[in-house]
């Protein structure tokens, strides 16, 4: 059996803390007690995460004057480099790889000999008449953009997406308000032409240095904050996991998207109420090949999974496997005998790949997966539309951090390091296996065309759920109970739903 964990996790099992008493929506008292008051902490009985930055004094912020922190090129100075243990196999495995897509492939160039560019001036568009709405005008050539695209007109698409350089001002111009509708239409302009550029060839880390990394988790617990969209896919995914496993003495979690891990400290602060004793292991599934996550961000995700379980006194274990280079077996090894739960949003691994993934979810015995299914995630639908439809989903969301009051600079911090690299992923995947032929059935058919069968979200949950949005200070997020699962909307649009699902 593979050593599990990034360290000795035992030793955080002996530390006395005095857990807490329940799991709260939200902080009302002047300490911050939870996981992400781990991961960005401030007040000076904090206990600061050893060995992230050691020059730092325990009542510091992680990003504590991060204006002085060196470049790129000299941060590793400040933050050492570390290389997490990532268990690999180098025979191979009894699956083809779950996460690493095809290579990049563009449709072949129209057979008529190609339009010549014309020169940069040429392409901005004509004054409009009064009256005219540029947002509207955008949108429909981006729309006409991803249509050509789709239909292998390259160089069409891109001729557009130049074009559209003089309608779209960056999401976040100085001095400039953009709205939700017009910062959508920039994200995706950028992401659709990265997506058709013959030069970009992998997707690369959200976070590229360990600044970024940094930047990125602040960002992430500003979003958790400001918007309740984080708080109600956590919380809904642990409690259909208590609903289903919580009388058990192990829970063992396959997560495929791990994020910062502060869905399984809820579930630490759960079972530290509910059942003293009961034991946690996390095996989060990460793709190297695609570089998805910094190896700063896997330390961090583990020193604070492990400092928070020693707070609430649950004994817990990480492990880190290779997506790209699993061998199964080492999979069905470490799960025997633990009541096993599958984290397994839509959309977190490569589509051609997931009926292996159920297949090995059933091998392993497991007894439920929860899923979350982002409203931009139809890869069952043609290029175009899928484009157009997480587009919308996009304008939804971006919205809902306007209502909330949601300052420019947070905002603009939130969209650099969570939103737009979804994005961009969304794009890049969906655009080459649009080029590859790839059809993706609807995500719930796959689940239930594997054997699987939808597990109805509780009224505690849904409860829980309502109790979450009256703490939202405007008025328009509400929740819906569809099919069992529990989905998540922003006045006329939906942004997610979570659902259940029993093996």
């Amino acid at each position: 059996m593979p050593p599990l964990g990034l360290g000795a996790a035992e030793a955080a099992w002996e530390a006395h803390a005095q857990p807490p008493g329940s799991l709260t929506l939200s902080q009302s008292q002047g300490h911050d007690s939870t996981f992400l008051g781990w991961i960005i902490g401030g007040d000076a009985d904090d206990v600061a995460m050893p060995g992230v930055m050691d020059d730092h004094h325990h009542s510091h912020s992680v990003l504590h004057d991060l204006d002085h922190i060196p470049s790129s090129s000299s941060s590793s100075s400040v933050l050492p480099p570390f290389q997490p243990h990532v268990v690999h196999h180098s025979t191979h495995a009894a699956f083809p790889p779950f996460d690493t897509p095809p290579k990049p492939h563009h449709p072949p160039m129209p057979a008529s000999p190609p339009k010549q560019t014309p020169p940069a001036g040429l392409l901005k568009p004509k004054p409009e008449a009064p009256g005219t709405d540029d947002a509207a005008t955008a949108v429909d050539q981006l729309a006409e953009a991803a249509r050509l695209a789709e239909a292998g007109d390259v160089f069409g698409a891109r001729e557009i997406l130049a074009r559209l350089n003089y309608l779209l001002p960056p999401a976040h111009a100085a001095g400039a308000t953009v709205t939700p509708l017009l910062r959508s239409a920039f994200y995706f302009k950028e992401a659709l032409r990265a997506a058709l550029s013959t030069t970009t060839t992998t997707t690369t880390a959200d976070a590229s240095s360990p600044v970024d990394v940094l930047l990125k988790i602040d960002a992430y617990k500003a979003f958790s904050e400001v918007c309740p969209v984080l708080q109600f896919a956590h919380f809904t995914c642990v409690q259909a996991v208590l609903d289903e496993l919580g009388g058990a003495a192990c829970i063992h979690v396959l997560d495929f998207d791990i994020g910062v891990g502060e869905q399984w400290a809820s579930l630490m602060q759960e079972l530290a109420r509910r059942r003293p004793g009961a034991t946690l292991k996390v095996t989060a599934l990460v793709s190297t090949a695609s570089q998805s996550h910094h190896p700063l961000e896997l330390q961090l995700v583990h020193e604070n999974l492990s400092n928070f379980a020693a707070e609430t006194r649950v004994p817990f274990q990480l492990a880190f496997f290779d997506l790209d280079a699993m061998d199964p077996a080492e999979l069905l090894a470490i799960t025997a005998a633990d009541a096993v739960a599958v984290h397994l949003p839509s959309g977190s691994v490569h589509a051609p790949a997931v009926p292996s993934v159920l297949h090995l979810v059933r091998r392993l015995g497991a007894k439920l997966i929860v899923s979350v299914d982002r409203s931009c995630d139809r890869g069952q639908l043609p290029f175009a539309a899928h484009l157009f439809q997480a587009f919308q989903s996009c304008v939804f969301l971006l919205e809902s951090l306007d209502a909330v009051g949601t300052a420019s600079d947070v905002a603009a911090k939130i969209e650099r390091f969570l939103i737009q690299p979804r994005i961009d992923r969304c794009v890049a995947e969906r655009y080459r296996a649009a080029a590859a032929g790839d059809k993706t059935p609807p995500w719930r058919a796959m689940l239930a065309s594997a054997g699987f069968v939808p597990v109805q979200a509780s009224s505690f949950a849904e409860a829980q759920a309502e109790s979450l949005l009256k703490k939202v200070p405007v008025r328009g997020f509400r929740v819906e109970k569809r099919a069992g699962s529990l989905v998540l909307h922003w006045q006329r649009g939906e942004l997610l739903s979570v659902s259940a699902w029993r093996c």
